[in-house]
């Protein structure tokens, strides 16, 4: 397990996969987990109000923290996977855009 997160970190692991299975489906599993913490941690409802798009001001400041952590770690580990893609360009360039897209967006947990 630990050779994978740190595979992964290098950007070792295939495109497809580092991008659907951790940057799509354990940061959707992680992103649960943290609006639980959330909730039943710190009694904080506030959020919910605006559950169709997340108001991550609303959220505690640790949750903040571990969504910073998570977004930079994913972000790194699938940008550098993309880097040693040997495919086609249109799945990195693609790739590439969501990441900066998401790396843009963590601006809304401070504003």
């Amino acid at each position: 397990m630990n050779n994978l997160i740190i595979d992964f970190w290098y950007g070792k692991i295939s495109l497809w996969r580092s991008y659907w299975l951790v940057g799509e489906l354990l940061n959707a599993i992680l992103l649960v987990v943290v609006i639980n913490i959330d909730i039943v941690l710190f009694n904080n409802y506030r959020f919910i109000e605006k559950l169709p798009s997340l108001d991550f001001n609303q959220f505690h400041v640790l949750s903040k923290f571990i969504i910073i952590i998570w977004t930079i770690y994913i972000t790194v580990g699938i940008w550098r996977s993309a880097e040693n893609y040997k495919g086609n360009i249109i799945w990195v360039v693609l790739a590439l855009i969501v990441l900066s897209y998401r790396a843009f967006t963590l601006r809304a947990l401070f504003f």
